[in-house]
């Protein structure tokens, strides 16, 4: 169990890959929020700022763990809370003054939100020509569409990615279960900033990182648009690029996935499969034959998958190094012996929520790997020991509190966590 003091306060342990790395974090939902979480995970000095006036139980949604949100508290681990009214102009420049000592910029606000506050590229550029400033949006900040407002639902259906659950035209979309175009925009633009990272080491200057869920949600693509450049008639609906790529019905209800589309799986397939002559089939003698008949073959598939319960087809054909997995529940997967294995369930001490279970880092790095250090922080956990460091005074510090400016936890909170501010 990782203790909620685990870390220093101002650094992370020697040896991880981003030792030394100071981001500041404009953020909130999920995109940016990840995004941080990625570098901090590598031992990035991530520091949130965030609204005074900010309602602990408002950083985030449903579930809550002591009035905090769990899921801000999976996707703030290893960071720190500074509490700035940035709206103000002393608090304005109280935020400028961290720039100067930052790396890196993240913020998925609304575009031209900053720039009203006088925070845009071109102004904390001009404080620090070094910073990477990356910016995640619903559609980018160039276009006739930059200014929407943008969210993982609607991202999906404007990427195609809604469509592709769809067998035709009439049917409803089924909806993905997690917010994919905000995860995978936060692996985008955390790609994004180590490239320019790595680019400053070599020109000493900064630069914008821009990523935005759609063009996170085409990334995810390819194979639809191949198809749409290269299959005359395609619209997209279509839930397979290559036969069979399946959730076939097993005889007990549960759903098996199931692929077997290459040559090599096809015949493994076939072979352990009860005979319905599927391996002499025209229709699915080829990979192309396969896709283009893939509604006969699904057909065929679930006939064959109903006489026996799920698990003895995936035990079957995971014998026979067919690729295959259960349909499991979220609870399954977390119990399951593999998953365990990578580390991908851990657990941390939050000061108010107590003991909390989050997942783990998904890539592992063999000799500084990253790792879940420190719990989420309380709002304005760390703003006096950060600005204090960055050269404010005990006097100054107390002004800008006592106007709200900045702010600090409920005393009996912090002296019942032992927070710093």
């Amino acid at each position: 169990m990782i203790p909620h003091d685990a870390a220093p306060p101002s650094e992370a342990p020697a040896g991880l890959p981003l030792t030394g790395m100071r981001v500041l974090e404009l953020t909130h939902a999920w995109a940016g929020p990840l995004c941080g979480m990625m570098l901090a995970d590598m031992g990035a000095e991530v520091i949130k700022i965030e609204s005074p006036a900010q309602k602990p139980e408002a950083r985030g949604g449903f579930p809550y763990a002591a009035g905090e949100s769990v899921i801000f508290m999976m996707t703030n681990r290893n960071k720190k809370s500074v509490a700035i009214d940035i709206k103000d102009e002393r608090g304005r420049q109280t935020f400028l003054n961290l720039v100067r000592t930052a790396d890196v910029l993240i913020q998925n606000m609304r575009p031209g939100a900053l720039d009203r506050l006088g925070l845009s590229y071109d102004d904390v550029k001009a404080v620090n020509p070094r910073l990477i400033y990356t910016s995640l949006s619903g559609y980018g900040h160039t276009g006739p569409d930059a200014r929407r407002a943008g969210v993982d639902q609607v991202a999906i259906a404007a990427t195609g990615l809604a469509a592709t659950t769809m067998a035709h035209a009439c049917d409803t979309p089924v909806a993905l279960g997690a917010p994919i175009c905000d995860y995978v925009a936060a692996m985008w633009a955390c790609h994004g900033t180590l490239c320019a990272y790595l680019a400053r080491g070599q020109s000493g200057l900064g630069q914008k990182v821009d990523a935005s869920l759609l063009g996170a949600g085409l990334s995810l693509m390819i194979g639809p648009t191949a198809m749409f450049f290269h299959t005359p008639g395609y619209t997209g609906y279509q839930t397979w690029i290559n036969g069979p790529s399946e959730f076939v019905r097993a005889g007990d209800g549960r759903f098996v996935s199931v692929f077997a589309s290459y040559p090599a799986l096809w015949e493994r397939l076939v072979r352990v499969l009860p005979d319905e002559g599927l391996g002499l089939d025209p229709r699915f003698a080829t990979r192309e034959q396969r896709t283009k008949n893939v509604v006969a073959l699904r057909e065929a598939l679930n006939r064959i998958f109903a006489r026996e319960p799920a698990n003895y087809w995936v035990e079957l054909l995971s014998s026979a190094g067919v690729p295959v997995s259960l349909v499991r529940t979220i609870g399954e997967v977390l119990e399951d012996p593999q998953v365990i294995a990578l580390e991908m369930i851990q657990e941390c001490e939050h000061p108010a929520a107590g003991t909390l279970r989050v997942l783990g880092v998904p890539v592992r790095l063999s000799a500084t790997p990253g790792s879940v250090r420190r719990p989420a922080p309380l709002l304005g956990e760390h703003t006096d020991a950060v600005l204090v460091q960055a050269g404010m005074s005990p006097e100054e510090l107390s002004e800008l509190r006592n106007d709200d400016i900045v702010g600090r936890i409920h005393p009996g909170e912090a002296q019942r966590y032992g927070a710093t501010s």
